[in-house]
């Protein structure tokens, strides 16, 4: 708890789900992508184990998602997931390898948009039915797509140094809670 109701307003902790198999990997991944925010004053760093705060994550979750039926979780789905939590104004960010958070578009600046070079795959290869390509890549995706929902403990906070940067830019979603659940261990 005192990870998130003893924090001062302004402050936020950065917490990484593990539980006891996964801990020896992820950790030392984990340190290495917020270690650049070390010297943070407004930051804490810490790991949950989710073999004893599975039930508080169900109540954040539920919580943000609006659940009024008790939610399934399966621990395994949730190792390597990242919160960032801000106890003063009951929030927080979430990052999954699993579920990226769409990048926010920035408008593109016209400046060689009107001489033709702007970058549009209307023009590509892939989109040329004559070409002969369109089809090799199809019978390729079809091979990948079998392999496309594994992914490995080593890679589960490949993409946390981006979503780090996004966080402190203010661009990750924020899931409003009403309150902060007792049971964290």
């Amino acid at each position: 708890n005192g990870l998130v109701r003893l924090l001062k307003p302004g402050c936020r902790t950065v917490v990484l789900l593990a539980d006891q198999e996964s801990k020896p990997k992820l950790l030392p991944q984990f340190f290495r992508a917020v270690f650049p925010y070390r010297k943070n004053k407004t930051l804490m760093f810490a790991m949950l184990m989710l073999e004893k705060n599975l039930e508080w994550y169900r109540k954040i979750l539920a919580q943000a998602l609006g659940e009024r039926r008790p939610l399934n979780i399966n621990p395994k789905n949730c190792i390597g997931t990242v919160l960032s939590l801000n106890g003063h104004r009951k929030y927080f960010c979430m990052y999954h390898a699993k579920h990226m958070e769409p990048v926010p578009k920035k408008k593109k600046e016209s400046g060689g948009d009107f001489m033709g070079f702007e970058d549009s795959s209307s023009g590509s290869d892939t989109s040329d039915v004559e070409s002969g390509h369109l089809l090799k890549k199809q019978e390729d995706t079809c091979a990948a797509d079998v392999y496309s929902n594994v992914l490995f403990e080593e890679h589960l906070l490949d993409g946390l140094p981006n979503w780090l940067d996004r966080l402190f830019e203010g661009t990750t979603k924020r899931y409003y809670i009403q309150y902060w659940p007792e049971c964290m261990k």
